[in-house]
C-alpha cells in the first residue's frame, strides 16, 4: 500500500508541465549580457565575503586590500551592467 505525505502532494501541487511554460529563446548576445551581469555580481559578492570570513577565521587581515579593491571594481561593473539593462527584465 502507498502512502502519500503532505510534502509529497505539496510538490505535486507545484509542479508546472513544461508545455505550460512559455519557452525562452535569447540569441547568442543576450546570452552574454545575462553571463556578464551575473558573473559580475557573483564576483562582487565573493570578493567582499570570503576576505570578511578570513578576517573572522583567523584574524589575519593580509591580502585584504586587493581583495576589497577588486570587489569595488566589479561592484562597478556591475551596476554598469544594471544600468545598462544587461539583467532580467522583470524578477
Amino acid at each position: 500500500m502507498a502512502t502519500t505525505t503532505v510534502e509529497s502532494t505539496v510538490a505535486a501541487d507545484l509542479v508546472v508541465p513544461a508545455d505550460w511554460a512559455e519557452p525562452i529563446e535569447l540569441s547568442l548576445f543576450a546570452r552574454i549580457r545575462k553571463f556578464l551581469w551575473i558573473s559580475s555580481g557573483l564576483f562582487s559578492a565573493a570578493s567582499f565575503a570570503i576576505p570578511a570570513i578570513g578576517v573572522v577565521a583567523f584574524g589575519s587581515t593580509v591580502g585584504l586590500d586587493a581583495s576589497f579593491v577588486a570587489g569595488i571594481v566589479s561592484a562597478c561593473l556591475f551596476g554598469l551592467a544594471c544600468l545598462l539593462h544587461f539583467g532580467p527584465d522583470e524578477a
